[in-house]
């Protein structure tokens, strides 16, 4: 018996071309109204949440380098999650001055905050590039890093995960609950968000958030529900969940349950304007369609236009990998922040 050969790819592509997005803004609506309207829709697709808490802080570790302190902290999140960062201050620091501060999202790295932070790796491939937490601390930004489930500092569970996808893994588990890990991940960056307005080094109103891959989604997710972020710099995140998945390669904690139901990353990225945002690709990143990559470049850019805010909006799209270069996001930070 010859037994025909489906691909589950090909309902996927035929269930999108019948539902494609049913709430993408449409040529003369007013801009701010559909805004309104698709934030509140995208608040219905979050799931339960543990009950937060009052953000209990405590230093692990600290450790003093030419340049700035490192403090290993644990806050508590909620009364069954403990949230793990560094945080990094300039040692140049005066007693009565406030600098901005920044939110740092790390992605897929290595070594998650570690890679990003300078902490180890650094002399691994170019992992010296990607420690753009570090690079801010050195440029006098008082830095916050959260470690995301399953990197360094929040990966005791991984010896069940195997060779499986670590991301998958959880999410899998967290569904059974109603729970979306990349929600988890918007609960502790708020928190993260409490603790570094409360720094006496910070000023509270000078508050951004920047990231590279999935460190770059969550900076976009981040950005869109706490208005505290006055700019950002998410990059390495410029592909539609559509695209993701019809190649059946995005990890399962970068989007919300039914997205695609209502808007794309276009939409998504849109609901930042008119706040300063920095959007970076790399030319030579192979997981990033430039197709997909300019279309978004586009509808965010007509987004700001409509708002009257096109200074706010920065594309930068450089000739690397997939990379944050922080000789870019630098100057725009510096000019919004």
């Amino acid at each position: 018996m010859n037994i025909p050969t489906e691909s589950f790819i090909n309902l996927l592509t035929a269930y999108g071309e019948a539902n494609p997005p049913s709430m993408t803004y449409r040529e003369g609506e007013d801009f701010a109204e559909w805004q309104a309207r698709f934030r509140e829709k995208l608040a219905t697709l979050r799931g339960v949440l543990p009950e937060r808490t009052a953000p209990n802080v405590k230093v692990v570790e600290s450790v003093t380098v030419e340049d700035h302190t490192r403090y290993l902290l644990s806050i508590q999140v909620s009364a069954v999650a403990t949230l793990i960062t560094y945080l990094l201050i300039p040692r140049d620091i005066s007693a009565t001055e406030r600098r901005p501060g920044l939110i740092v999202s790390h992605g897929h790295a290595t070594y998650g905050i570690d890679s990003v932070c300078g902490v180890r790796g650094m002399d691994e491939g170019d992992n010296s590039r990607r420690a753009y937490a570090l690079d801010a601390v050195r440029d006098g930004y008082v830095v916050l890093a959260p470690a995301w489930w399953g990197w360094a500092g929040r990966d005791g569970h991984l010896d069940r995960v195997g060779r499986r996808d670590r991301c998958n893994v959880i999410q899998m588990a967290a569904s059974m609950y109603g729970i979306n890990v990349l929600e988890l991940h918007i609960q502790d960056g708020q928190a993260a968000i409490d603790v570094l307005t409360s720094r006496p080094e910070v000023d509270a109103n000078r508050i951004g958030c920047i990231g590279n891959s999935y460190g770059g989604r969550t900076t976009m997710w981040l950005t869109i529900f706490d208005e505290r972020i006055k700019a950002s710099v998410p990059a390495g995140c410029m592909n539609t969940f559509r695209e993701r998945s019809l190649k059946l390669s995005s990890c399962g904690i970068q989007y919300l349950p039914g997205i695609l139901q209502y808007g794309d990353v276009p939409e998504v990225f849109s609901l930042i304007a008119p706040r300063p945002m920095q959007l970076q690709a790399g030319a030579q990143d192979s997981l990033i369609t430039p197709t997909d990559r300019d279309e978004i470049a586009a509808t965010v850019g007509r987004a700001y236009g409509l708002l009257d805010a096109d200074s706010n909006f920065d594309y930068v799209l450089h000739s690397e990998g997939h990379l944050l270069l922080w000789e870019k996001a630098a100057p725009f930070l510096e000019k919004h922040l």
